[in-house]
């Protein structure tokens, strides 16, 4: 009886485990890899216009370099540095800003201030659209202004004008507004990716401006080569060599070494000069004299 008892009370096995959701563990892993995804993206993407632009000072398409996309990836870290810095301080700016602006509204008799608060922010959005409309339909404004300037007035003016009209209209929302403020975040997220762009391109073109006056310190290039290489530029002296590479070419520096091929520009870059590209293969001694 005992024995039959024990069988009775014995605990029930547990149940076995349920078969995995692929579908969330799938989904969870794009939500782990779809930012990743997105920051590489923008890396390779600003890489590219940066760089671009870089070498593009120097007669260099970038399509000839054949730069991988880890190379372009490093690229781009440098150029976006200082905009994701002033994007946070922007930011922080903002929220401190928006804090004063939600203390005024809870504070009474301050309805007078208010108005003339929201007008005035209203006011300046409506100037900064009009400025970045000017900046897209005359296309030398744009090309022409500082960076970024037509691409931040869009991104800052219809944001302006929709807190505006939240300052002037206290309470909820109106279905108008909560439309107005989707449509500026989105035109915000425009004009934030175009100054980014202009951002790094203006980047590339002040990298290149720096390497060009650090060539004369940079390493010397002694090129020898098998066969003579015509159309030098007037900076690069030659000299006749006994043995297997009679042919020396001095007064190159090294910009850019990609794709089995050897960029090499003089010591002292000027709005005449050129850039050589030369094979590197057996036909071709490098040396660098420090």
């Amino acid at each position: 009886m005992d024995r039959l008892a024990r069988r009775r009370t014995a605990p029930a096995p547990a149940p076995a485990e349920p078969a995995p959701d692929w579908a969330t563990r799938l989904r969870d892993l794009a939500g782990l890899i779809a930012p990743t995804t997105a920051l590489t993206a923008l890396l390779v993407y600003f890489g590219y216009i940066g760089t671009r632009a870089r070498f593009a000072y120097f007669g260099i398409s970038l399509d000839l370099t054949g730069l991988s996309n880890q190379n372009l990836i490093l690229y781009g870290l440098e150029v976006v540095y200082a905009p994701i810095a002033l994007l946070l301080l922007t930011v922080l700016l903002l929220t401190l800003c928006h804090a004063a602006v939600t203390r005024l509204l809870q504070r009474p008799g301050t309805a007078r201030l208010t108005t003339i608060v929201g007008l005035f922010t209203t006011a300046a959005g409506v100037l900064l659209v009009a400025r970045a409309c000017v900046g897209i339909l005359v296309v030398e404004v744009s090309q022409t202004e500082t960076p970024g300037t037509s691409a931040l007035a869009l991104a800052a003016g219809p944001v302006l004008i929709t807190y505006g009209g939240w300052i002037l209209t206290p309470g909820r929302p109106s279905r108008p507004l909560r439309y107005a403020g989707a449509v500026a975040a989105a035109l915000m997220l425009v004009g934030l990716f175009w100054a980014a762009n202009s951002f790094a391109a203006a980047f590339g073109q002040g990298r290149a401006y720096q390497d060009a006056l650090d060539l004369p310190t940079e390493p010397a290039v002694l090129l020898d080569t098998k066969d003579p290489i015509a159309g030098l530029p007037p900076e690069v002296t030659e000299t006749t060599l006994p043995g297997p590479f009679p042919h020396r070419y001095q007064g190159l520096r090294l910009l850019l070494s990609a794709g089995d091929r050897l960029f090499l520009v003089p010591a002292h870059w000027t709005a005449e000069s050129r850039t050589l590209v030369i094979p590197y293969n057996d036909d071709v001694r490098l040396q660098l004299d420090p």
